[in-house]
């Protein structure tokens, strides 16, 4: 007999064909336990269902709302669900309905599907499963809710069922193939009762003896592959390809490269302005929901959770400073592009420019906008991985009760500010410019309104616990409480410029004797261009300040002087020794950081009021304005002078994120005055519907399921405020015209 060359060069190698396919077997066996043992949990049987969710917009009528939507929503008009049976077509007789909720209630009783069933005449040419999800949408049905729309004079019928529903592909063909043999033959009520049996008998034939068998046999595999393993091989090298196995697979919910790959420079771009938007909502609501637990369980208990926020605020910070360093050089490549335009001679031959030298430019973007969108995806998996642990620590179903009364009982106290708000804004506008109150001259009429939405979704609430519906219940109060907290910060708000004005009107004297002193020494310096310059310039701000004094604005007058007294600095700094230029620098700092310091204040509460409308490069600019900030307070020890320049830096981006906030914020007043120009009072709820729609706490994307997409997962910014989660909004982000009420005066 002749030995293999290779059993003689390693004679005391086992082999390890046999023991990779015991491994196999193992790995199938331990998938086997967990597949069934999912499956098991997944068709318990529940408790009878509480009656349907009411709609996530319960202010506005399902036409309005179809409206508002029409980005995500048909153009045939949905209806919102309030009965497991809906007949508006008049097709059922009592007794038929009878029949119909009896094939409903069944199904309820024996699985964890509900179905609700709609008569309608027409779908009027819209998609009939089009027509049923945006139905299914807009009266917030629930994840094991499906939702069957028949149309009796066309014939016609669509089924929304959600993504995750446990039915296989087969399993809804037969539902669809019993619900189109009765409609063929107009047996309206037959068509329901049939799809409400067929869904209880698919979920019925999940269970029973094949899943014990597959337990069993998974779990005799198991064993004995696990032992034979064990025995021949270290635990190490099983582990060790597992491991290997498991990170094949993708963790996050963000894109892949090819995915990213495949997308244009453009569609990369707003692929990354939309993840910026979205996580910046989420982390917003993450604070507002953090502030509440931190009130309701003191510090100690949500410690943890700060942490994790810090973690997620950590990278979306990063991503921010990314797309403004893009944001720079595009800007720098737009003045050079001018620049050389210019300067060139018209090409004769009307052929565009050699465009090969912007290819690198391009793949350093596309590499830099993926990281941006890389960054937003790992601070929305940061959040996600704590959401059911921060629900827990709230008890938020237990406790829905008691939230809901606390918003009814802090309501009234809040809305007696409103008008003491408005008194405030009248007497400041006739000592104040209107520019200088332009970011809070709306916030009276914006409170009122979420603090009317603040009442609506109490009602909701309560009527939810009624109907035994906790999970609503819980939506509408924190979608309560969110309002609540945004009005109580607008109307802060308010009070924090009057007071800020004041102030600045008594450091505005200080500045002016502060500049009037420099000014007096550089006359002492002959002979330097520089310094005579700096000193013109400081002489007519001065002037322009004194003029414009009274009815002027102190926050503008500081910001002249202060450029004025740093560009006279920067000329004297020659004529100065080193100790008296830093001590010069860190009062100027002090001062800088202030006005930054209130800036920021007074902008970021403009963006977090008004969410549903700012875009990213406001929120880009903010950030990058916060950023320099602290860097600025970091360096102040050391470095006075570079922490300055840091300083001055944040003050004219922040500055700049104000400008474009409002002109977001305009952009979507006039787009709906464009689209309603006879808006008036007399609709239902006037020309205003800003409230948690322009707060960005309106609309829920995790309540969009079809067949035909899957859900996006944007926890953080959604409906009731959603509470401690990421965000990805990707298609859902534009939700139409956001008709919002803004001050002429503003605009």
């Amino acid at each position: 007999m002749i030995e293999s060359p290779a059993r003689r060069e390693h004679p005391y190698q086992p082999s390890t064909r046999a023991s990779e396919g015991w491994a196999v077997v193992a790995f199938a066996g331990l998938v086997g336990i967990v597949l069934a043992a999912t499956t098991q949990a997944a068709n318990a049987t529940v408790t009878a269902p509480a009656e349907p969710r009411p709609s996530v917009s319960p202010r506005l009528s399902a036409a309005t709302q179809a409206e508002l939507m029409s980005d995500v929503l048909p153009a045939s008009p949905p209806i919102t669900i309030t009965d497991p049976v809906t007949d508006g077509a008049s097709a059922l007789s009592d007794a038929a309905r009878q029949d119909v909720q009896a094939a409903v209630d069944r199904l309820a009783d024996e699985s964890d599907l509900r179905m609700f069933v709609v008569y309608i005449e027409s779908f009027d040419g819209t998609e009939p499963v089009d027509w049923a999800n945006a139905s299914s949408n807009q009266s917030g049905l629930g994840t094991e809710d499906l939702l069957l729309a028949i149309a009796t004079v066309d014939g016609e019928f669509g089924l929304s069922a959600p993504s995750n529903v446990p039915l296989t592909t087969a399993e809804l063909g037969a539902i669809d193939d019993a619900v189109a043999a009765a409609i063929e033959d107009e047996q309206w009520a037959p068509a329901a009762v049939d799809a409400a049996d067929t869904v209880r008998q698919s979920t019925q034939a999940t269970t029973g003896p094949l899943l014990v068998a597959g337990i069993v046999v998974g779990g005799l595999l198991l064993l004995a592959a696990l032992g034979y393993v064990g025995w021949r091989f270290a635990g190490q090298r099983l582990l060790q390809r597992l491991a290997r196995l498991t990170s094949a697979s993708p963790a996050s919910g963000g894109p892949t490269p090819d995915e990213l790959a495949g997308q244009s420079l453009t569609e990369l771009d707003e692929r990354a302005a939309a993840a910026l938007v979205g996580i910046d909502d989420a982390l917003k609501t993450c604070e507002q929901e953090l502030g509440f637990a931190r009130a309701e369980l003191g510090a100690d208990a949500t410690r943890d959770f700060e942490l994790i926020l810090a973690r997620a605020a950590g990278d979306v910070r990063q991503a921010f400073a990314i797309r403004q360093e893009l944001d720079d050089a595009a800007a720098h490549a737009d003045e050079a592009s001018g620049a050389d335009e210019a300067g060139r001679a018209p090409d004769e031959t009307g052929s565009e420019p050699d465009a090969a030298g912007s290819q690198p430019e391009d793949a350093a973007r596309r590499t830099r906008l993926a990281e941006v969108i890389a960054l937003c995806d790992s601070a929305a998996d940061t959040l996600d991985a704590r959401t059911r642990a921060f629900d827990d620590l709230r008890r938020l179903q237990q406790r829905a009760p008691e939230l809901l009364a606390d918003v009814d009982a802090r309501e009234p106290e809040v809305a007696g500010r409103v008008s003491a708000a408005r008194a405030t804004l009248e007497q400041l506008a006739e000592r104040y410019p209107e520019s200088t109150l332009a970011m809070v001259s709306g916030n009276p009429e914006q409170a009122e309104l979420l603090l009317v939405n603040a009442k609506e979704a109490v009602g909701a609430g309560r009527s939810a616990l009624e109907a035994g519906q906790k999970a609503v219940a819980v939506a509408h109060a924190r979608g309560a409480q969110n309002a609540l907290g945004q009005a109580v910060m607008l109307l802060d708000a308010v009070d924090a410029i009057a007071t800020h004005l004041e102030e600045a009107a008594g450091r505005l004297d200080k500045s002016i004797a502060s500049l009037t002193q420099d000014v007096v020494a550089a006359r002492a310096v002959t002979g330097d261009f520089r310094v005579t310059l700096a000193r013109t310039a400081a002489q007519a701000s001065l002037k322009h300040v004194e003029m414009t004094r009274e009815g002027g604005d102190p926050l503008a007058g500081l910001q002249r002087i202060a450029a004025a007294e740093a560009s006279l600095d920067a000329a004297l700094a020659g004529t100065r020794d080193d100790t008296e230029v830093a001590a010069r620098a860190s009062a100027l700092l002090r001062d800088t950081l202030r006005r930054v310091d209130e800036q920021l204040r007074q902008t970021s509460d403009f963006v977090a009021t008004r969410r549903g409308a700012i875009g990213s490069a406001a929120r880009t600019r903010l950030a990058e304005a916060a950023r320099l900030a602290d860097a600025a307070r970091s360096h102040q020890p050391a470095d006075p002078t570079a922490a300055l320049g840091e300083a001055q830096r944040a003050n004219k981006l922040v500055q700049e994120a104000a400008r474009l906030a409002r002109e977001d914020a305009d952009a979507v007043v006039t787009a709906a005055v464009e689209a309603h120009p006879d808006s008036g009072a007399g609709e239902e709820n006037g020309p205003i519907t800003g409230g948690m729609l322009l707060g960005g706490i309106l609309l829920d994307p995790n309540v969009v399921r079809t067949r035909k997409r899957a859900t996006t997962a944007r926890i953080g910014g959604g409906f009731g405020g959603g509470g401690f989660g990421g965000g990805r909004p990707e298609a859902l982000r534009r939700l139409g015209t956001v008709r919002a009420w803004w001050p002429a005066s503003a605009r």
